[in-house]
């Protein structure tokens, strides 16, 4: 007698038998009692997941001697025949090899022919999806409208492929993923019937391994019993299915956390020199380092593959990393996972991940960061209690939140949401910059501020900031702030020079407040502002003296045509499209 496979030996046979899919089989079963059975099935959901084995059940229901029942008793002779695939009332069509409009019409011809025991004739059609549109529409009124002796059990893994024209004339059942307990429940079952010696451990690599799927559970456990003449251990799990030892994966995790890059490329040519698929141990250490942040969020969560003794490992090495620095690695390394796919050489993109997972933490990581705001919040702090003659906090009083936005880049309130992400882009920005500089930039602006005496070389220097923060927060105005020259300091006062052209910008007294604002942020001082024209035509009372706390109310004019259009062109590098009225052009705020 041929050897049966285990999967197909321990096929289930009733409604009862069926893993995971009670949502399923109870549906079924109080259908067949009330009489309610529908014309059509479809069964979706991943592979080995009890969907053809269903219908087989459905099937066997309807036609059992003693039924129709939820059920069959697998001992009369229409169960039996089902049961061996040689019931003439049960069709079974592979459309994946059937998939023409002729073999759907040399099935659709024997529709109107009864049952020979006079139950139900079903009709299972495996891998639905894969038939061509013009067996699609031969299906269709057959589908629509079938004799009353007439069942289809449409079954796929890829509904999404399925015409709605046939969904819309079925019922839908989705089948979903066995959960890891009953596969090793069914797993333990079989293993002792058919007196399979393997550990508990090695039982729970298979479950998990399986992704959901009996069958490949099955599978897997029978050609365990193949390769190892005595008790099936997990290492022999591991080597059979290619797998990453946890030992591998918890090694080179530690690398990751030291930015020991030599180390791991050292590690990464061992993988390759035994022969490890790559690609696989990505995936295992992806799997890995959800383990990890899983752990470390919730530290009594059972772990995925990962045996009772190695927990304590899993803990100790999950205490050692950041939960950020952790989701940049799952980042990094799902993205590779992607892109190897289709790479003709996955082990120098690994290579590569690998350098930047550990350079991801010299400089540019979450706590590199926010320990970088928080020593510009201490200096911004010093700065205004400075100038408002207070007493700065001691280093033993409490300090504020790391995330608590500096008193001295605080700014007006933007109107839109997008303006708020500009205005946080610009202050990050303004930090990392002054966090680079010489502190001194900021004690020379103290100073000088007490004595009343701006020095323009200070101001020269943070000017590049200003104009960063005036970018990102009225693109449109930067433009002419940038043109502008910085002149001199007199009286206190900033003396910007300007084109004449430039005069009626100028005035706006908004304008002039954004210029303002951004100073005060960079800086913390409320400096005043001149502007004076440089071309001949210019006259000395044309300069004009704006302070912060006294802006005229000044209307709205329109630069001179010829003007505006040179202006436009010389900032943006326009060229002339189309010739519009200068006179519905305005200055109007940015929303």
């Amino acid at each position: 007698m041929a050897y049966l496979s285990l999967y197909r030996k321990w096929r289930p046979q009733t409604f009862d038998e069926i893993a995971g899919q009670s949502h399923v089989t109870q549906t079924l079963k109080n259908a067949i009692s009330l009489n309610r059975v529908s014309h059509a099935y479809l069964f979706c959901g991943p592979r080995g997941t009890g969907k053809t084995s269903t219908a087989r059940i459905l099937a066997k229901s309807l036609n059992c001697e003693m039924g129709p029942t939820p059920t069959p008793c697998n001992r009369c002779e229409s169960c039996i025949s089902i049961n061996d695939g040689t019931s003439i009332d049960v069709l079974e069509l592979d459309a994946a090899s059937n998939r023409g409009v002729e073999e759907t019409r040399e099935l659709l011809k024997r529709i109107p022919y009864s049952s020979t025991q006079g139950g139900k004739k079903v009709y299972i059609i495996d891998e639905v999806h894969m038939l061509t549109t013009e067996s699609f529409n031969t299906l269709l009124k057959t589908l629509e409208e079938p004799p009353n002796h007439v069942i289809f059990v449409l079954a796929t893994t890829e509904p999404h492929r399925v015409p709605q024209t046939i969904l819309s004339r079925c019922q839908r059942f989705d089948f979903r993923r066995i959960p890891i307990s009953d596969i090793e429940q069914r797993l333990d079952k079989v293993a002792e019937s058919e007196s399979i010696d393997i550990e508990a451990a090695a039982l729970s690599l298979i479950s998990h391994h399986a992704q959901g799927s009996l069958r490949d559970a099955l599978g897997i456990l029978d050609q365990l019993a193949s390769y190892s003449k005595q008790k099936i251990t997990s290492a022999d799990v591991i080597s059979l299915l290619g797998m990453t030892d946890s030992e591998l994966l918890l090694r080179f995790t530690d690398m990751l956390i030291e930015s020991d890059l030599a180390s791991g490329l050292l590690f990464i040519d061992e993988l390759t020199e035994k022969g490890l698929d790559i690609r696989q141990f990505i995936q295992d250490l992806l799997s890995h380092l959800r383990n990890l942040f899983l752990i470390k969020s919730i530290p009594n969560t059972r772990l995925s593959g990962v045996l009772d003794e190695q927990r304590e490992k899993y803990l100790e090495q999950a205490s050692r990393i950041n939960p950020q620095l952790l989701m940049l690695f799952i980042n990094i390394l799902n993205d590779l996972y992607s892109q190897s796919k289709w790479a003709t050489d996955v082990r120098l993109l690994l290579e590569i991940s690998l350098f930047k997972m550990v350079k991801a933490d010299h400089g540019t990581s979450i706590d590199s960061v926010l320990n970088r705001v928080e020593r510009l919040e201490s200096i911004a702090a010093d700065l205004l209690a400075r100038l408002n003659g207070t007493k700065h906090l001691s280093p033993q009083e409490p300090a504020r939140p790391v995330t608590s936005v500096p008193p001295s880049l605080k700014t007006t309130k933007l109107a839109s949401e997008k303006d708020v992400k500009h205005d946080k882009a610009s202050r990050v920005k303004a930090e990392k910059v002054a966090d680079e500089q010489d502190i001194t930039v900021t004690k020379k602006i103290t100073s000088t501020a007490a004595a009343n005496e701006i020095d323009l070389g200070t101001i020269e220097r943070i000017w590049p900031q200003v104009l960063k923060v005036l970018k990102d927060k009225k693109r449109s105005r930067y433009a002419f702030f940038e043109a502008a020259k910085l002149s001199r300091i007199e009286d206190g006062k900033l003396v910007l020079s300007l084109k004449e052209s430039h005069r009626a910008f100028v005035e706006d007294p908004e304008n002039t407040k954004l210029l303002q604002s951004a100073l005060k942020a960079i800086s913390g001082l409320n400096l005043a502002v001149v502007f004076e024209f440089s071309e001949e035509t210019a006259s000395k009372e044309n300069t004009r003296t704006i302070a912060v706390t006294d802006v005229p109310d000044v209307k709205k004019d329109l630069l001179p045509a010829d003007d505006y259009i040179k202006l436009v062109q010389d900032t943006f590098g326009a060229k002339i499209v189309e010739e519009i009225s200068i006179d519905e052009i305005r200055y109007q705020e940015d929303t």
